[in-house]
């Protein structure tokens, strides 16, 4: 009885270290999270408050992070939604930095949006919502 223990024990210790690790979790903090024009070097283009103008072909959303703890291949996940329907979606790397910077940049069209930020858990880190005007009938 004694020898199945220190074999079981045994296998556990030499095991141990091949299973999988649990999830470490994030400490991202969400610095800032807006709609952006264009992203250039890293840094947002202006910031659109509410809405696009009318004929805006492509809308950014930008998301500055702070992380001092990241699990190996940590994503955050942007979800495009329009008129309450999600169109799309893009996934982006984080890494620890106070100053890690993410985007996705989506085609537009009339109508209401929202982006939402989630992490790779799917927990809601921020959202935008904004509007794009149908152009005047000329």
């Amino acid at each position: 009885m004694m020898q199945k223990r220190i074999i079981i024990i045994l296998a556990a210790l030499v095991l141990a270290p091949m299973l999988p690790a649990a999830a470490q979790e994030h400490d991202c903090v969400v610095r800032q999270f807006i709609m952006t024009n264009n992203v250039v070097n890293l840094e947002p283009q202006g910031v659109v408050e509410k809405a696009y103008r009318p004929g805006t072909e492509r809308a950014y959303a930008f998301a500055r992070l702070n992380c001092t703890q990241v699990g190996a291949g940590e994503t955050f996940w942007f979800h495009w939604l329009y008129n309450d329907r999600e169109v799309g979606k893009s996934k982006a790397r984080v890494d620890v930095s106070p100053n890690w910077r993410i985007w996705s940049q989506s085609r537009i069209f009339p109508g209401d949006w929202t982006v939402q930020l989630k992490d790779g858990e799917g927990r809601l880190q921020a959202e935008q919502r904004f509007s794009m005007d149908k152009p005047d009938a000329e």
